[in-house]
């Protein structure tokens, strides 16, 4: 990963390094190292400050003002705003934006991310032990050694899963395939092993978009690879329709043997959650007699709402969830403008499908800007890499 930020060998090193620590939230302080790495890009050229794009730049920045102004008494997660004009001005800055260092970028990012959720995984396997892990429904951190909730945890592996696909069938670099997807698979066995039905949900849904994309929009698909998709999707439909049939059936008195794992009780709940549309709905009817944030919200519902913008409305009030709206229909933008340009490869765009989709996916499932800022940071780095790609690509 040479010449990525800096001609310089030892800073562009650095810089990786400081990636991915913050990817898998060092110390519990991933966010804190963003300034350093600023800080670094900001010497590295010649104090001049570039952004792709200063409008998006000076909507992060009233969005941090905002956020900060009106959460302050939160306490000390109020100044985590100011980490999203940071991101952006990392994603821009980078020295050298070719194709293969994008996508590069993106499996750091991606690995660090997944890793942590390994760390996690390794330390409840040590204080829980084998029965322990399967059966205990409280789960820890691995750098603050405190209770975590699943989601926070699961969340960190969406980068990784967006890859997925692409990893399977396109990279060409074994080192980077088969550690990319031994990072994915560690990570998504202990995910199942707590009980998470998202990211198996996720998973299909990554597999599908991606290879409808390649099919429908590229015409790249070659037979080799139609044959391994279906071979793939057959044998995992026939898989789950056996298991199902096998469950609801209880044959070989199998259905004991299976809800002991908490992600069969999840699957066999069904996949709408009444609660989480009560929150919602719920939520709706608040917000005009609480416009200026304070968790007043879910502090009456009792639970946090479970999507990226109610949530800022109900931390920071309505000024900093219409400035984030506004930010968010610029990523949109930016995106449909990197699939408009011609001059960057179906390779890279194939990859980007997957990546995407989980962003925006998470966007309307989780509170991710005071559930899981570090995930909301490096979304907000990719979509300024492949700005500045798609500039470059002109």
């Amino acid at each position: 990963m040479n010449n990525i930020w800096s001609e310089n060998k030892y800073l562009n090193l650095v810089i990786n390094i400081l990636l991915f620590l913050t990817g898998i939230n060092f110390l519990h302080y991933g966010q804190l190292i963003l300034p350093i790495i600023c800080f670094l890009l900001f010497i590295e050229n010649k104090l001049k400050f570039k952004v792709n794009d200063p409008k998006a730049f000076i909507v992060l920045c009233l969005f941090a003002i905002s956020f900060y102004g009106f959460s302050y008494q939160l306490g000390f997660y109020s100044v985590m705003g100011f980490t999203l004009p940071m991101a952006y001005y990392i994603g821009s800055n980078i020295k050298n934006p070719t194709e293969d260092n994008i996508k590069k970028l993106v499996y750091l990012f991606a690995v660090s991310l997944s890793f942590h959720v390994i760390l996690n995984f390794i330390y409840e396997w040590i204080i829980h032990g084998n029965h322990g892990l399967f059966n205990s429904s409280t789960h820890y951190d691995f750098w603050t050694k405190e209770k975590i909730s699943n989601t926070s945890t699961a969340i960190n592996i969406d980068i990784l899963l967006g890859c997925s696909y692409y990893l399977l069938f396109h990279e060409k670099n074994k080192l980077m395939k088969y550690c990319g997807l031994s990072v994915f698979g560690i990570s998504m066995l202990y995910l199942i092993i707590i009980g998470r039905r998202t990211p198996v949900v996720m998973l299909f849904i990554v597999f599908g978009l991606s290879y409808l994309y390649e099919l429908f929009r590229t015409h790249t698909v070659s037979a080799k690879l139609k044959k391994r998709f279906t071979i793939i999707s057959v044998t995992v439909v026939s898989l789950v329709a056996i298991l199902i049939g096998a469950y609801y059936l209880n044959i070989f008195n199998c259905q004991e043997f299976l809800n002991q794992y908490r992600i069969v009780g999840k699957f066999t709940k069904g996949f709408i959650n009444d609660q989480r549309f009560e929150l919602y709905f719920g939520s709706f009817k608040l917000m005009p007699k609480y416009p200026f944030g304070g968790q007043k919200i879910s502090s009456i519902l009792g639970e946090q709402v479970h999507d990226f913008w109610i949530d800022i409305y109900d931390y920071a009030g309505i000024v900093s969830c219409l400035i984030i709206l506004v930010y968010s229909f610029m990523y949109v933008v930016s995106i449909r403008k990197f699939y408009r340009n011609t001059n960057v490869s179906n390779d890279l765009k194939i990859l980007m499908v997957g990546v995407f989709a989980v962003i925006i996916i998470q966007m309307f499932l989780e509170p991710v800007m005071t559930g899981a800022s570090l995930f909301l940071i490096i979304a907000i780095i990719i979509n300024a890499l492949v700005e500045r790609l798609s500039e470059n690509e002109k």
